[in-house]
């Protein structure tokens, strides 16, 4: 009998759970969509790239998605038993929802490990392997992160501007370029045509201009200086995302985000950063693990309401639990709060609201203590 129950109950979580985990994770590929296919049509790059970086960014997406699908899925199966009054049928068995448990606790644990899996090991990768696959992209098409008549920043120190960009070739017409990379010589150069190359030995782009002209000032004013050039060669470091050895808190493993720890001064900026990020690779699959066992009991609400419901409180359950843990990064990043703690505060919220809600389910009370009131109100309502 338990394995037949227990067998029903995984079937009842599974589709919803299926539905919901690729429906999300649409929904947040869509995001990217427009920035994919200007990749494909205007810069040429192939498909065989454009389909890589998906890949290697499906980890990441997943570690959002998949708790806040198993959410919904349980939820919806808990929604769907209590409206067609199969629960009601199990409890005339003889079943109470402690025996329900097992299943549903069963599917958590593996949810939460297969979250701890993605923060821990497949996010970092995929996120590294974004960058590498990024950085090659940009060897072989040095002008894939400039937009036409667009203002671009993500070379660093420099404000790029150009009026044309050739579909293929690299080569630029209508060229300003701000460079303050050195503070107190700041300069700026026009030019009528430029193009981009890579060279692979510096891992530095050049670009190089023609016909235009270099204005060069500092704080003194006989430090002004303004040069006309037919041919002017300006290094550029690469974007941002590929700068030679720069490597983001997300894409460290554990090992290096503990070596960071130990060796900046505690307090500091970097020392926040990675100390948050390792906390919250772990506070992370706790938190799906509780959403997971939070959605039991709201699904198994006394009150009967609709499918629709279930999919609507699954996922305000999940908005909320991941603003508390956006801000309490945030927080923590500027050392408001501890960074060690910082990432678990939604955590301690949410096991508390868990426990409630377990303890009005089990002795069958609405969940909300004035829901009893307010019916009675409106039963005396309706008699008079």
């Amino acid at each position: 009998m338990p394995r037949i129950l227990y067998r029903y109950l995984i079937l009842e979580i599974l589709p919803p759970f299926g539905v919901s985990l690729l429906g999300f994770t649409s929904i947040v590929f869509l995001g990217r969509m427009m920035k994919v296919t200007q990749m494909i049509v205007v810069k040429g790059v192939g498909l065989i790239d454009v389909l890589k970086t998906c890949a290697f960014l499906l980890p990441y997406l997943l570690v959002f998605t998949l708790p806040m699908a198993a959410t919904v899925g349980i939820l919806l199966a808990m929604t769907r038993l209590t409206v067609d009054q199969e629960m009601i049928a199990m409890k005339t068995a003889g079943l109470s929802y402690a025996q329900l448990l097992p299943p549903v606790l069963g599917f958590s644990l593996l949810v939460g490990l297969l979250t701890l899996g993605l923060t821990v090991f497949a996010s970092p990768w995929g996120q590294q392997s974004t960058k590498d696959l990024l950085k090659d992209v940009v060897k072989r098409r040095a002008d894939l992160g400039i937009k036409d008549q667009t203002f671009n920043t993500d070379f660093n120190g420099m404000t790029l501007f150009v009026n044309r960009v050739a579909p293929k070739g690299g080569h630029l017409e209508g060229v300003f370029v701000h460079d303050f990379r050195d503070a107190d010589n700041p300069l700026t150069v026009y030019a009528e045509n430029g193009d981009l190359s890579y060279d692979r030995e510096q891992e530095t782009m050049l670009m190089k201009l023609y016909d235009g002209r270099i204005i060069r000032w500092g704080k003194a004013p006989n430090r002004w200086q303004t040069l006309e050039f037919k041919t002017y060669q300006l290094p550029l470091q690469v974007f941002s995302f590929a700068l030679k050895g720069a490597k983001s808190e997300s894409e460290m493993s554990l090992g290096e985000l503990r070596t960071i720890i130990n060796q900046q001064p505690r307090g500091s900026d970097l020392s926040n950063r990675a100390l948050v990020e390792l906390n919250q690779r772990f506070a992370m699959p706790v938190g799906a693990l509780l959403l997971c066992l939070m959605a039991m009991p709201l699904g198994l609400s006394p009150r009967q309401h609709g499918r629709t419901w279930g999919l609507v409180l699954g996922l305000v359950v999940f908005l909320v639990y991941y603003v508390i843990f956006t801000a309490s990064w945030r927080l923590a990043v500027n050392a408001r709060i501890d960074p060690g703690l910082a990432p678990w505060l939604s955590n301690f919220l949410f096991i508390w609201v868990a426990i409630y809600l377990w303890y009005r389910t089990v002795r069958e009370l609405p969940l909300l203590p004035g829901q009893n009131i307010f019916r009675r109100w409106r039963r005396v309502q309706a008699g008079a």
